[in-house]
C-alpha cells in the first residue's frame, strides 16, 4: 500500500540538530495495530458517540488550537451520523464499525518518533464546608480582578477577599495534587460527596517538581507517590517545593456521584478517556495507544496496554501531538496506576474515510523555447486581421479537504462491510478498569 504523509505546516520548530517538531501522520494498515483483535472496542464506540454529540454542539470541532482540522470536517459527521444511527453492539461489530469508517494514521514526529503516555486520576479529599479543626486549607474559586498572583503569593494571602472560598480541605499536599489532576472528590464529614472540577488557571506555566526533587536527592524515583511521601514527611521544606511550580488551579462545584468531566464536558471514563495537548490535537477522535502499563505484584512490572481510547480532556503538562494521558478513575489502586505511568508508546489516530482528491498537477518542467515561426504573409486589403491565439491556461489544482495538510495520493483501502447488527445486552462495568485489560 502507497503510504500517505500529512505534514502539518503550523508549528515547524527545529532543534539544535535539525530535527522538526512538526506533526507527521502516516497511514498504516490495521494489521499493524498490536492487540486490535483482542480490544473490546465497544467501550469506544460508546464515548465516540457521545463525543460526536458534543463536538457537534462545539463552533471549532475536530480542530486543534492553532485552528487546524484533524481530519475532514465532512467525513467526521458522516462517522458521527453512521454511529448514532446503530443498535447495541458487541466488539466485533463495533471493530467491524470502525475499520469500515476509519484509517488508522501513525502519528509521529522527526523529533519524538514515539509518543509518551502519563496517567491521572481522581483524587479523594476530606473536607468541610467551614474552617475548623483539621480543615484549614482553603479550596478557591475564580478569583475576580485581572492581576495573576503565583502559588507562593497565593500561599501568603494574596487571594484574600478577591476569591470564593468553596471547601476547606485538612491535606495541603493532596491538595496540591488534586490541582495537577484537574479534579478531584472532597468527602464532608457527613459522609457525602463533593466533586471539585477544573474551572481556570493562574496564567503560570506549569512546572513539575518532580525532577528537581530527584536531583536534590530528595526521592530515589519520581513518582506522585514518592513524591507525596516526601511532602507530608517534610511539611515546612515541603511547602517550599510545592511553591516552585507556581500554576495554581482554582475549581467550582461539580456532582459527587460521577466521574469528573473533562474538557470536552464529558464525565470520563477510566482506561478509555484520554487527556491530550489541544494545541496539537483535538478532541473525540479515536486513539489506539500500543504501550504498557505499571503492575505491582512484589516489585513494580509491567503488562501490555494495547486499545482504543478517545480524547475528551487536556492538560497543562501535556506538549506534543503523541502526548496523553490516561484517566484511570479513582481509588487507591487507580492512584498507585496513575502515578506510576510513564511509557513510550505507539499512537494511532483513527480519521474518518474521505475521498481523496486529485494529486496534485505536477511542478512545470522547464524546455528549451521553440524555434522561430516562420513570418505570417499579410492578409490581403481589405480582409479581418486574424485575432491572436490566446495561450492556455495552467490546471488549476483541486482543493484540498485538509486545509494546511500536504497529502500524497495513495491505493484507496477497501474495508470490511460491517455485519448487521444484532442488540445485544450491555455488561455491566467492572469495578476496576483493569479487569478488561487482562481479558
Amino acid at each position: 500500500m502507497i503510504r500517505r504523509l500529512w505534514a502539518v505546516a503550523a508549528l515547524l520548530l527545529t532543534t539544535a540538530c535539525g530535527l522538526s517538531d512538526t506533526t507527521v501522520l502516516t497511514q498504516v494498515p490495521y494489521s499493524q495495530l498490536q492487540g486490535w483483535q483482542q480490544d473490546q472496542q465497544s467501550e469506544a464506540l460508546k464515548l465516540f458517540t457521545d463525543s460526536c454529540a458534543r463536538n457537534e454542539s462545539r463552533a471549532h470541532p475536530w480542530r486543534d488550537k492553532q485552528g487546524d482540522h484533524i481530519g475532514q470536517l465532512g467525513a467526521w459527521y458522516d462517522a458521527c451520523h453512521a454511529a448514532s444511527q446503530l443498535p447495541p453492539v458487541d466488539d466485533a461489530q463495533a471493530r467491524a464499525f470502525f475499520e469500515q469508517h476509519f484509517d488508522p494514521w501513525h502519528v509521529t514526529t522527526e523529533r519524538e518518533p514515539q509518543g509518551r503516555i502519563t496517567g491521572y486520576y481522581e483524587p479523594l479529599l476530606q473536607g468541610s464546608r467551614k474552617r475548623g479543626g483539621p480543615y484549614q486549607v482553603p479550596v478557591y474559586g475564580m478569583p475576580s480582578g485581572e492581576r495573576h498572583f503565583s502559588r507562593a503569593e497565593i500561599d501568603q494571602g494574596a487571594l484574600k477577599g478577591r476569591a470564593p472560598i468553596l471547601l476547606y480541605v485538612d491535606d495541603p499536599v493532596m491538595l496540591f495534587f488534586t490541582q495537577t489532576q484537574g479534579s478531584g472528590k472532597v468527602r464532608l464529614p457527613d459522609g457525602s460527596l463533593v466533586g471539585l472540577q477544573y474551572a481556570g488557571q493562574n496564567g503560570y506555566e506549569f512546572v513539575p517538581i518532580g525532577r528537581a526533587m530527584k536531583d536534590a536527592g530528595m526521592i530515589q524515583n519520581i513518582s506522585l507517590q514518592s513524591i507525596r511521601d516526601w511532602l507530608r514527611a517534610n511539611p515546612r521544606e515541603g511547602r517550599t517545593v510545592m511553591e516552585q511550580n507556581p500554576s495554581f488551579v482554582f475549581f467550582k462545584f461539580a456532582p459527587g456521584d460521577e466521574y469528573a468531566k473533562g474538557a470536552l464536558g464529558l464525565p470520563l471514563t477510566p482506561a478509555r478517556s484520554i487527556a491530550i495537548d489541544d494545541d496539537r490535537a483535538a478532541y473525540g477522535v479515536p486513539t489506539y495507544i500500543d504501550t504498557t502499563r505499571p503492575i505491582n505484584d512484589d516489585h513494580l512490572g509491567s503488562a501490555p496496554l494495547q486499545r482504543l481510547f478517545v480524547s475528551q480532556d487536556t492538560g497543562g503538562a501535556l506538549h506534543g501531538p503523541h502526548r496523553a494521558d490516561i484517566f484511570y478513575g479513582r481509588g487507591d489502586v487507580e492512584e498507585w496506576t496513575a502515578g506510576h505511568q510513564n511509557t513510550r508508546a505507539e499512537v494511532y489516530w483513527l480519521l474518518p474515510k474521505f475521498a481523496a482528491p486529485e494529486p496534485m498537477p505536477p511542478a512545470p518542467v522547464e524546455v528549451p523555447p521553440p524555434p522561430p515561426a516562420e513570418p505570417v504573409p499579410p492578409p490581403p486589403d481589405g480582409a479581418p486581421a486574424p485575432l491572436p491565439i490566446a495561450p492556455a491556461a495552467p490546471p488549476i489544482p483541486p482543493a484540498s479537504p485538509f486545509g494546511p495538510f500536504e497529502i500524497v495520493p495513495t491505493t484507496p483501502v477497501t474495508a470490511p462491510p460491517l455485519p448487521a447488527a444484532t442488540p445485544a445486552p450491555v455488561a455491566p462495568p467492572a469495578n476496576s478498569p483493569f479487569a478488561v485489560m487482562e481479558k
